[in-house]
């Protein structure tokens, strides 16, 4: 999975899931305002590639936990989705296990 990242990597990640039918672009003020924040913005789809065929919330919720484990080490995490990427996020939320 793609991804950018922006602002501080020593504060909070903000992960910014991006919805069906736009990219990663759609989070650039966002990313301007929280430039005190770790961000990371994925794209969901390999543009490249163009192949949406492989594309699933589940797999996408897979990945994104995997890319945010390897990140944030021991930072606190918000995870922000709009549309699709709030359907992500809900799965991700029912992947994780909280103590």
């Amino acid at each position: 999975m793609q991804y950018k990242e922006y602002g501080n990597l020593h504060k909070p990640l903000i992960v910014l899931i991006h919805g069906g039918g736009v990219g990663g672009w759609m989070w650039d003020k966002q990313v301007q305002y929280f430039s005190d924040y770790h961000c990371v913005v994925p794209e969901l789809l390999d543009n490249e590639a163009n192949n949406s065929s492989d594309f699933s919330i589940e797999g996408s919720a897979k990945k994104l936990l995997s890319l945010i484990e390897e990140k944030a080490k021991t930072k606190r995490v918000i995870v922000v989705g709009f549309s699709l990427g709030a359907q992500i996020v809900i799965q991700m939320v029912s992947l994780t296990s909280f103590s």
